[in-house]
């Protein structure tokens, strides 16, 4: 059916999307460059969402804060100076970039408070899971495709794509191992991410089409658990006759000994550790966050009729149950859908009023 379009009709076409791709370009821009919210102000958002990790959500809001900031101001000064020229404005900003180290057990925010911040500033957000990559040339993702994934959430606009956020998850899953074959997921994906990290410039084939993709304003953020890191920060601060908490003596040598790449680790400057979440965290999660789950649920019951309610001693059930599965805040949902899967399957249309959760409904469905 296209080949009955005119030529003059199909470039009539192309100049109308080419024109709305630039106009969110501009939209983009513009967002970064007005961009005022102080850290204070991004921890406020933040503490809407994420429950507990204090100290972690402002070092986390400060980052994020002065690195938008920075960019922002940035981008103002060359577009003042060369005009209208966005591509060339984002090629002669330059600005220092603080990567963040994000290293926390299961289920205790990670992901989400790098998500959420994204949300909060603006800009394209992607998440990897790098346990699902491999050296380029082997079996498994490679880290080309990184950039894909952040073009996609980009809706496409290279010069978007350019101020988005990747989380890389699972870091310390690509920690290299001494093994007698080649490490095809250990040293090799870290090497490709610090090409990636570095800020340097990429060229992303889609298609027939081709665009050219730099990474040195994205921000990239790190996490992982890092399991028994805190034993090879102890094991040093024990040699040197030193105490404290091992959190607050981190450094770059411990992640090294960890199994992780010097000259990755050195571009993820800002190191934040977050804490397991508590019963009483949990239940905050539950009860205060604005994308609580179990406000999720309550609101679906709503709709048919049906007013759920979790009793304090049920709400403390559930939290105490997620911490024995280890699966943190996470975990939550799928405890609450053990919990009323029943109900959701039977209640609707043939009941309507109160449905009171209390902490023996809660054991019962939970043995």
């Amino acid at each position: 059916m296209y080949d009955f379009v005119s030529d003059q009709t199909r470039r009539r076409i192309q100049e109308k999307l080419d024109y709305q791709r630039q106009q969110k370009v501009e939209v983009a821009v513009a967002h970064i460059i007005e961009f005022a919210k102080t850290p204070v102000a991004l921890k406020q958002d933040l503490d809407r969402f994420i429950i507990g990790q204090e100290k972690g959500k402002k070092i986390m809001a400060t980052a994020i804060a002065f690195h938008y900031r920075r960019l922002g101001h940035a981008l103002k000064e060359s577009l003042a100076n060369n005009g209208k020229d966005i591509d060339q404005a984002l090629s002669q900003t330059r600005t220092p970039k603080a990567n963040i180290l994000l290293i926390g057990p299961t289920g205790c925010g990670k992901t989400y408070t790098a998500e959420t911040a994204s949300h909060l500033v603006g800009v394209p957000f992607v998440v990897e899971d790098l346990t699902k990559f491999s050296e380029t040339g082997y079996v498994g993702r490679n880290t080309a495709d990184i950039l894909l994934d952040l073009l996609t959430a980009a809706d496409g606009n290279p010069q978007v794509a350019q101020m988005g956020i990747v989380y890389l998850d699972e870091v310390d899953k690509v920690a290299t191992e001494t093994v007698t074959q080649r490490d095809v997921s250990g040293r090799g994906v870290q090497k490709g991410l610090l090409k990636l990290v570095e800020g340097v410039e990429n060229t992303v084939e889609v298609g027939k089409e081709r665009f050219s993709l730099s990474t040195k304003h994205v921000l990239f953020i790190a996490g992982g658990v890092f399991d028994k890191l805190d034993t090879i920060v102890q094991n040093r601060l024990d040699r040197h006759g030193f105490q404290g908490d091992w959190r607050d003596h981190l450094l770059t040598e411990d992640l090294v000994v960890f199994g992780m790449e010097r000259q990755l680790m050195g571009r993820f400057p800002v190191r934040v550790t977050y804490d397991l979440l508590t019963t009483d965290d949990l239940v905050d999660v539950l009860t205060k966050s604005e994308d609580s789950p179990l406000k999720a649920y309550a609101h679906d019951f709503k709709t048919w009729g049906i007013d759920l309610e979790f009793t304090p001693e049920a709400l403390k059930a559930v939290a105490r149950r997620a911490q024995q599965e280890r699966t943190g805040a996470r975990g939550l949902i799928s405890i609450l859908h053990r919990v009323l899967g029943e109900d959701m399957f039977r209640l609707p249309g043939t009941y309507t009023g109160p449905l009171q959760v209390d902490e023996n409904y809660v054991r019962r469905r939970l043995l």
